[in-house]
């Protein structure tokens, strides 16, 4: 099962245009997996509001974002330290 940082990922990858091969490698899952998540997506998505399923996917993935671009701060201040 896929978490909601790795689906929030794929909508991003999706959306800019990745195939599912180069989804699958940089989430870290099977070419299978990816298209199933974005077939759940969109079966989400045509029961409820678009935006809403997409909003609450890429909001997972902004908190992920933050939380690693706080990380490679965090190591770039940590390596002038040295």
């Amino acid at each position: 099962m896929a978490t909601k940082e790795q689906i929030a990922q794929i909508v991003q990858l999706r959306g800019t245009g990745h195939s599912l091969k180069e989804i699958a490698e940089i989430v870290g899952m099977s070419k299978s997996s990816v298209a199933y998540q974005l077939k759940l997506l969109k079966k989400k998505s045509s029961k409820s509001n678009h935006s809403d399923v997409f909003s609450s996917a890429l909001l997972g993935g902004a908190i992920g974002a933050a939380g690693g671009l706080a990380l490679a701060i965090l190591l770039q201040e940590l390596k002038k330290g040295k």
